[in-house]
Formats: structure tokens, sequence, C-alpha cells
């Protein structure tokens, strides 16, 4: 097998208490042939000085001069990289030293491929293991449009994983419009349904990198205001609203009825479980922004109530 750069894409803002790690993680890879980009999205604190400290010519810097947002800072990331294969590493996670080795052998061998992916752990604060997350019990490849509309026919579980798990052709990246700023919590769930409209899904059945939960990540931010109730409504529109892709994924009336449904009872249970914890004031929130949204559903306002109240 040849030897093509790969670009591992750091996205940051403000991560220097984990940056450090991350950025030793990438440059340990047994793979040799890497090029590392950071992108600090106008941090204030020393993260600039941080990335500067590591004195090896494989790491670029890109200063932002202003915050321009973070699924754009994502993409800044994608332009300025030189690699076949781009391979993310979110700025407060980790990816083991044989990750790129392991994940681009799949995707060179085989040009139907798009995206690779792996099992992933889920790690805490202090880097302290709490489980595992995969998407099958064995190596696989996966048809990406059968994936890309089961995806879109459930929009519950990202088996694909975050960024960090994954690594995909930079030219089928720019192909498919890099990820679309209007997401952030779905960002990169949505972009993948798009790079499976383009080629296939490989899983490797092996724990490569380490997705880092703590109070401050986006997802858990997003979890906790119930940003992803809004994004869930506007994945559902931009699929199953514009004509040619509905066409493009197969999509139906009936699925986008059915998906709608589904969610909107998920949330309800969510909504719920909070009344029944005491955090009135998230479920309100949850509630209010269900609400926004409840016209694009077939169940009304009455039925949630009654559903609340049972």
């Amino acid at each position: 097998m040849s030897n093509p750069l790969v670009s591992i894409c750091i996205p940051t803002y403000n991560r220097e208490k984990y940056l450090k790690h991350t950025i030793e993680s990438a440059l340990k890879q047994t793979y040799s042939n890497i090029e590392i980009i950071v992108s600090d999205n106008a941090s204030d604190d020393n993260t600039v000085n941080l990335v500067k400290s590591f004195k090896d010519k494989r790491i670029h810097l890109i200063v932002q001069k202003k915050n321009i947002g973070m699924v754009p800072n994502w993409n800044a990331c994608i332009k300025k990289a030189r690699g076949e294969y781009i391979k993310f590493i979110a700025s407060d996670d980790l990816i083991d030293p044989n990750a790129v080795s392991q994940l681009v052998k799949p995707i060179h061998k085989d040009s139907s491929i798009s995206i690779v992916t792996c099992k992933r752990r889920l790690i805490d604060e202090t880097g302290k293991t709490i489980s595992t997350l995969q998407y099958s019990n064995q190596n696989r490849k996966v048809d990406g449009m059968t994936h890309a509309r089961w995806i879109l026919k459930n929009i519950r579980q990202n088996k694909i994983g975050e960024p960090t798990s994954t690594l995909f052709r930079r030219t089928d990246a720019i192909k498919a419009g890099l990820f679309d700023p209007q997401f952030s919590q779905f960002a990169d769930f949505e972009f993948w349904i798009r790079l499976l409209a383009i080629g296939d899904l490989y899983y490797l059945n092996q724990a490569l990198c380490s997705f880092r939960t703590h109070p401050d990540s986006g997802t858990t931010q997003s979890q906790y205001n119930g940003k992803y109730i809004s994004e869930i409504f506007k994945l559902i529109e931009k699929y199953y609203h514009n004509p040619k892709l509905k066409k493009t994924y197969g999509l139906t009336d009936k699925d986008e009825t059915l998906v709608k449904n589904k969610r909107t009872l998920d949330i309800v249970k969510s909504i719920k479980d909070l009344f029944i914890q005491g955090n009135i004031t998230q479920a309100a929130r949850f509630y209010s922004l269900l609400n926004q949204h409840l016209s694009l559903s077939k169940i009304s306002s009455t039925t949630i109530s009654h559903l609340l109240k049972s």
C-alpha cells in the first residue's frame, strides 16, 4: 500500500486544559505521513502559545482573527488540508497511536468507501473510560445509501460516531459541500448523510479513539439547553422538504410523518423525566422548544399535555 498524506484536523476554542494531550496523541501516530492542522477560533486563553510550544514542522496553526463559529472552523481545517484523507480530532479528545494507520487501510484499498469509522471509548474529564460505543460486533462494510436512508428514517442514534472516530476522503468532503453551518449538535450527523450518498461506510470493530465528555463540552451543553430539539426538526425539514434530496434518498411522506412523531414522543419522554427529577426550568425550556415545532408534527399540543400527565 502506498503512503498517502493524511491531514489530522484539530479545530479548537478555549481548550487549553485538554489540547496538549490531544496534539500529543496526534504526534504519536505510527503512521508517518501526516500533517496536523490546528485551527484556533479566537480563543482568549493560552491556546495559541500552547500550540506554538510544539516545535514540530508537521503542525500548522491557523489563528482566526474573530470567532467564526464552531462549524465554519471545522471547514477551515478541511480547506487548509493538503492530505488525501481527513482525520478529525476534537480538541478535548484523543486518538490511539495506531488510529490513522488502521483507519486509512480499508478506504485506501477500496475506492467505493467514503468514510471509515471505529469503536470508540467514552471517557470523563480525567481520562477514565466510562464505556465503549460501537456500530457492530465485527468489521463490516455497509452500503452508503442504505445507511443514509436508515439515518433519515430514524434521526435518533449517530452510529457512525463523532468526527474523532472517523476518517474520510478530502475530495468527497469537498464534493459533499463540507459541514453545514446551520447545524451544530447535528453537524457531523448531517454531514455523514451527504458523504454516504457518495460512497460506502466501513466500520472497524477496534477502539482507536477516546471521546471525552465533560460539563463544558458542546455535546453536554446542547443536551442541557435543548438545542438538539430544534436541530432534529431542522434536519427533517432539510431532507424531507427538498424534492431533490427527498428523491435522492428515496424518502416518502409516510417516512416523514413517522420520524417526526417518533422523535416528538422521545422528546416528550425527556420532558416528563425532567419534571419527575425536579428539573422544572429545563423541562419548561424543552417544552417551549418542542411547542415551536408541533406544527411539523401530527401530534397535537393536547396529546402532548395528556402524555405529560399520564
